[in-house]
């Protein structure tokens, strides 16, 4: 007899060498498993902090500060300096000329024409500094408003506000205005007295509107660098973090407050995403939707030391939160998810944009809604969790109301990775960090049971092949729960078994051709670790199909080689592609169907014909 472990216990290679159906190299593909199971967790490790890295975390974000800090004194240091020393360097050469050819008796000084002048020449220099100052004055606010109001236009309104609220700008501004007012006050001050001594005010007249002319290149530069795109979109998610949590000298901002900033930072980041889909501007709607999941990510970090206050619902009347029932507003409240709620409505808001603009962005909504689930259960707040699995439920009803086949492709791959990841972090996971009332492994099984609603109503829209494709991802999941010997491995398979009930119609032989090639590969998937009796139950089910159906999948499933799909796709991936271990168990598998034997004239014809 064949024995087999039990779903919940590892997966163990053949302990008498007179059971057939393991392969010889079952020890070897147990050890490459073990080795991808760990490759993994190091990746999730790798790409979320997890508990106790917060300190990390915070290290990280100061020295990116930092190197922006010092970025930032470069832009302004450097040309004023290079500017600055080639002017220094031709007035002195032309001084130094100007000593060569001189004839005259007197003895010229360097120092003696920059501070003592007369009153004459005093009057003529500060004269016109007025005029260039005023002139410099206006180029600057000019140039400036120019090119702030045409990155309002494209981005949003909010950039103004940044900009004049940017302490940069104000200081420099500020020195134009300063250095024009002290010009012209001096111009004003200048009396008809002979005076022959230093003229300080002169001399101060001369190095503000020297700076102030120095400073325009740089200022010119420093507002385009303002004004990129990425830069805005960091600085806006940037003032959206710091509003979650309470800095020094910020005590008295009460949280209501703090509350309308973080909103108005996601608000704001949307509205750059919209208007740069309507541009068909794809690498800064990209943009955008990575800083929301970058903002939703780090509040997730400091979320546990949020005060209660935090968690109520603001009395803004945002339209995502004024359109919820009471029972809604309240269920927010009680899961602490009020931010997680807008954050991903802003993401449902430009999926739905997306789908008609570039679908691409749908895709790219996809990824990062799954790792903000992901996030979520490594920090433990199955709840958010919770509400990533319902984002990803309307993003599939959207796209099969929409017979979009392309875009729910590619929302499965990331859902079912999702899945994949929930299994995993719930095997590590302490029982501390897991909900009381559901585990992550409930979550997992929610995930699948999710997707086979949705494979039937996508059959029942004639679109056969999103219900194939569920079926090949929930047999992923049970493969996964299998490697992992999860709890709710049984709970997986039984839905990967049903998802051909919800797909009855006429055309059902043809349609469930994909499903049943599905179920074939984890059947042959448990044969090579010894699972028998967990091959067998596919087989029961299967039991009432046509054998030559069977017969043709069989052939069609030994005969493909490629392990690579021959068109461009997300996943790279043949579904149907078996592993030269799984064909060698299409014989054992096949021969519990009547007339199916490997010995079968026609089944050998077909193999040969094939080949």
């Amino acid at each position: 007899m064949d024995d087999e472990p039990k779903a919940a216990q590892p997966p163990q290679p053949p302990q008498r060498p007179h059971e057939p159906s393991v392969s010889p190299n079952a020890v070897t593909r147990e050890e490459k498993l073990d080795d991808t199971m760990h490759a993994s967790r190091s990746m999730i490790l790798r790409r979320l902090p997890l508990d106790g890295q917060s300190r990390e975390a915070e290290l990280r974000r100061r020295q990116q500060a930092r190197g922006q800090y010092r970025l930032a004194l470069k832009t302004w240091s450097v040309p004023l300096l290079m500017i600055g020393a080639v002017v220094v360097v031709f007035y002195l050469l032309s001084f130094w000329l100007n000593v060569l050819s001189y004839t005259g008796t007197e003895e010229l000084s360097l120092v003696d024409r920059l501070v003592h002048q007369d009153l004459e020449k005093a009057q003529n220099t500060v004269g016109g500094l007025g005029e260039v100052m005023a002139a410099v004055l206006g180029l600057a606010l000019t140039v400036s408003s120019i090119i702030v109001q045409l990155a309002a236009t494209r981005f949003t309104p909010h950039i103004t506000v940044l900009f004049f609220r940017a302490r940069t700008n104000m200081l420099v501004l500020g020195f134009f205005v300063v250095s024009t007012l002290f010009v012209v006050w001096v111009n004003f001050s200048l009396d008809g007295a002979d005076y022959a001594g230093p003229r300080w005010d002169v001399m101060f007249s001369m190095l503000l509107m020297t700076t102030s002319l120095l400073l325009l290149f740089p200022y010119f530069a420093y507002v385009f660098d303002f004004l990129d795109p990425n830069k805005i979109i960091g600085r806006i998610k940037t003032n959206g973090l710091d509003a979650c949590t309470t800095k020094l000298g910020r005590q008295s901002i009460s949280i209501e407050q703090r509350q309308r900033s973080a909103v108005e930072a996601v608000e704001h980041l949307t509205n750059i995403g919209l208007n740069a889909l309507q541009q068909k501007d794809k690498n800064i709607v990209s943009a955008t939707i990575d800083a929301l999941r970058e903002f939703c990510v780090e509040y997730g970090e400091m979320k546990n030391g949020m005060v209660l206050e935090w968690f109520k619902i603001p009395d803004r009347q945002s339209p995502d939160f004024v359109s919820l029932s009471p029972e809604a507003i309240t269920d927010l409240r009680h899961r602490r998810t009020w931010l997680e709620w807008k954050v991903l409505r802003q993401y449902q808001m430009l999926f739905t944009e997306g789908q008609s603009q570039i679908k691409d962005i749908c895709y790219l909504i996809a990824i990062n809604t799954r790792r903000l689930g992901e996030a979520a259960s490594v920090y433990g707040d199955l709840r958010a969790l919770d509400l990533t699995i319902k984002f990803f439920n309307t993003y599939l009803r959207a796209t099969l109301n929409a017979s979009d086949i392309r875009t729910a492709y590619n929302i499965l791959h990331q859902y079912r990775q999702l899945g994949e990841t929930v299994l995993e972090i719930g095997k590590r996971s302490k029982p501390t960090v897991i909900d009381r009332d559901k585990t992550l492994a409930d979550r997992a099984i929610e995930i699948a049971h999710r997707m086979r609603y949705y494979s039937g109503v996508a059959f029942q829209r004639n679109m056969a092949f999103v219900a194939e494709v569920i079926a090949h991802d929930i047999g992923t999941l049970c493969e996964r729960a299998f490697q992992l010997s999860s709890e709710c491995h049984d709970d997986l398979l039984r839905i990967f078994l049903a998802v051909d009930d919800a797909t009855e119609s006429a055309d059902k032989a043809k349609a469930l051709r994909g499903v049943r090639k599905a179920q074939i590969k984890l059947a042959t998937h448990y044969l090579v670790y010894g699972a028998t009796s967990l091959a067998r139950r596919i087989a029961d089910d299967m039991r009432m199909e046509d054998p030559r159906r069977l017969r043709s999948m069989w052939v069609e499933l030994a005969n493909l080689d490629t392990p690579e799909f021959w068109e461009v796709n997300d996943r790279g991936s043949n579904f149907d592609y078996l592993t030269p271990d799984q064909k060698a168990t299409l014989p054992k598998f096949f021969q519990w169907f009547e007339g199916l034997q490997p010995d079968s004239p026609a089944l050998y014809d077909s193999l040969v014909l094939r080949k």
